[in-house]
Order: structure tokens, then sequence, then C-alpha cells
């Protein structure tokens, strides 16, 4: 696994734009936060783009990045020199079909 961890971290730093869609859709374990932090911090001194989406608030990043103390780091990195865009309203996804149909 760490093998192919090492290739997405090379690959993540030599990238222009990299992009990470749905962040707390699932929790980080140690490992992969302390990863995704390594990238970010890299991305930040190199002065690349990183575009990231969520529903978490910053506020409650500790609780999908392993650990308060990472969670601040790579926040603090993402919004030093940054754009932070809050979107609200309606899903513009389609509503999932009912897995049966309705009653008649």
């Amino acid at each position: 696994m760490w093998r192919r961890a090492a290739e997405l971290k090379m690959l993540c730093e030599m990238l222009s734009s990299t992009f990470v869609d749905e962040l707390g859709y699932l929790s980080l374990d140690q490992q992969t936060s302390n990863l995704l932090y390594q990238v970010i911090s890299t991305r930040h001194g190199e002065k690349r783009s990183t575009i990231i989406t969520t529903n978490t608030a910053f506020s409650d990043w500790g609780n999908i990045l392993y650990n308060t103390t990472i969670a601040t780091a790579i926040a603090d990195r993402l919004v030093e020199n940054s754009e932070v865009f809050l979107l609200g309203g309606d899903s513009l996804r389609k509503p999932s079909k009912p897995s049966h149909p309705p009653a008649e």
C-alpha cells in the first residue's frame, strides 16, 4: 500500500493543479491524514493550485482528519493566500430513484 501511496504523493506534488473532491465523505486514518498533510505542505511551499470540495466546516475537520492538530496544519496551509468559497442552497444533483415503487 505504501508504495502506491508514495507514487500518489509524488504525482500530486508534480501536478500544477490538484483536486480533492468530497473531503470528509470518509474519515481518514493517521497515515492517510499524514500523507495528505505532506502533499498539501509541499504544494503550499511551491505555490501550486489545490482545490478541495467538502461539506464539512473547517471547525469539524479534526473529526475527519485523524486529529485537530493535523487538521489545523492542513487548513492553515490551504487558506493562506487563497480564496475560500462557501456555497449554499439546494443540491444540484439529480434525486436518486426510489428503491421501490410508491404505494397506490
